[in-house]
């Protein structure tokens, strides 16, 4: 349906053994469109623990990152997650993980001119 609609904002593929996803996630700031590469694993313990989202283009480029591009979900994402182990899987990551981080960080990425658009 988003698809349909226009509305999507994501696309991902899983590898043959579904233990490691990639795809790409775009973000609207200003009528601009932010694109980029992401990827994660799915860890031994799923569905216990959430997948570490990883955004490697953005590396270093915000305070909201860890290591190796991996995106900051400790504190809101990470807990809710637990609460609602095993309900909640691949759709629920990226929705309720990555989603909000692009809606926080892509304006201030922008702001800063930390990023730029893609030509």
């Amino acid at each position: 349906m988003n698809k349909e609609s226009d509305m999507d904002w994501f696309t991902i593929q899983p590898n043959a053994d579904g233990t490691h996803w990639k795809g790409k996630c775009w973000y609207v700031h200003e009528l601009i469109k932010y694109e980029f590469d992401f990827q994660f694993d799915i860890p031994a313990t799923y569905p216990d623990t959430a997948p570490e989202i990883e955004i490697p283009e953005l590396d270093g480029k915000t305070a909201k990152m860890y290591r190796g591009g991996k995106i900051c979900l400790t504190i809101h994402f990470k807990p809710l997650w637990s609460k609602n182990s095993p309900h909640f899987g691949v759709a629920h990551a990226l929705c309720l993980g990555l989603a909000p981080w692009l809606a926080a960080e892509v304006p201030f990425m922008v702001e800063s001119g930390v990023i730029k658009p893609k030509v």
